[in-house]
């Protein structure tokens, strides 16, 4: 297996959300989005501690790879782990939210 697939399957394996569920609506071709964002790299504590602290809950054994929101004043904002390599999880959960920055909650 290429370095690139297993990079893809660990994406998909690691996300928070199931990389199997289809988005919807699914981006199609010929469209644009403009997306303005603030990206917050942070470590592991910080980050889940931010995510209950905008009111979502963790589950205890869940592990949170990052998530998008907005802050107070309306901007959007990502938060994800330092990435490390072009295609490891971190990137892929960048990708990952940006999508719901675009396309709201697209999954369940």
């Amino acid at each position: 297996m290429t370095m690139r697939i297993a990079a893809i399957l660990a994406c998909l394996l690691l996300s928070a959300c199931d990389g199997g569920t289809p988005i919807k609506p699914a981006p199609q071709a010929g469209e644009t989005h403009e997306v303005t964002f603030i990206w917050r790299i942070a470590d592991q504590q910080t980050m889940e501690q931010t995510y209950r602290n905008a009111g979502r809950e963790l589950g205890k054994h869940d592990r949170l790879y990052g998530f998008a929101g907005h802050l107070p004043d309306g901007r959007a904002v990502v938060y994800t782990l330092p990435p490390r390599r072009v295609d490891d999880s971190a990137t892929c959960t960048l990708g990952h939210e940006i999508l719901h920055l675009t396309h709201g909650d697209y999954h369940p």
